[in-house]
């Protein structure tokens, strides 16, 4: 990619489509001010990924010079990139593709009917596919109540989701949904009143519409509370 001195990375208003003889180019990008690097099929983002970088011993003051310039600081080993200002530590930047959310005060409901797990909300794209993993702090009001726990979808999305809901501390009701607002309920638990956690892997590929994945909760029992706890959370990965 770099020869062990800094070079300029060609600044580009769009990428060009990449190819095999492209295979190993950096360029910077215009529109984000980012470096991306082609292997012959992609260009990928090198603010989200770490590939070999010239080693130094120390970093140069930052300047337009430098802007797009990846180098590895010896002290340290950690890759680092000049948007012109700074150098930013590329090892602690945010990856892209991830998303999450947290309930932040508990949710309540006391009928079968479905409602919102407010909070256990994130936003899709379209015509992407997603990998998801939810956990759920619960709690059920009496023995015999157990509860539903599902997912809402963007419409024309597909979807497969597998919810793991325990009724004790060695036994769980198993839910595997191939449709949105769906699922089998739990019949049971062994304490109530007493935090417990369900979890769930799902995967959504949506279509050309857009929208949000909703976590979605029911009594098992008319008139039998169920508690979704805050600190209840969603994490979604775009899977590129």
């Amino acid at each position: 990619m770099k020869d062990l001195s800094y070079r300029t990375a060609p600044l580009l208003n769009t990428l060009p489509a990449a190819s095999a003889a492209l295979a190993g180019v950096t360029v910077r990008l215009a529109s984000d001010n980012k470096p991306y690097w082609c292997d012959g099929s992609t260009w990928i983002d090198l603010t989200t990924t770490y590939l070999l970088a010239p080693l130094v011993a120390s970093l140069p003051a930052p300047s337009s010079t430098f802007a797009g310039g990846i180098a590895r600081l010896a002290a340290d080993n950690k890759p680092y990139w000049c948007d012109s200002n700074t150098w930013i530590d590329l090892s602690a930047t945010t990856d892209s593709r991830l998303t999450t959310a947290r309930m932040s005060t508990d949710v309540s409901n006391s009928s079968v009917t479905l409602s919102n797990a407010t909070g256990l909300l994130i936003a899709l794209a379209a015509n992407s596919h997603y990998a998801l993993e939810a956990k759920v702090i619960f709690q059920t009001a009496a023995l015999t109540t157990g509860m539903t726990l599902t997912q809402a979808v963007p419409a024309g999305a597909t979807v497969a989701a597998q919810w793991n809901i325990p009724t004790s501390p060695t036994a769980s009701a198993l839910s595997n949904q191939r449709t949105a607002d769906t699922g089998t309920a739990s019949t049971a638990i062994d304490m109530i009143n007493a935090n417990t956690l369900a979890t769930a892997s799902i995967l959504v590929i949506t279509g050309a519409t857009a929208g949000h994945i909703q976590i979605r909760f029911a009594s098992e029992v008319t008139a039998s509370n169920v508690v979704i706890k805050a600190g209840s959370h969603l994490v979604a990965t775009r899977v590129i």
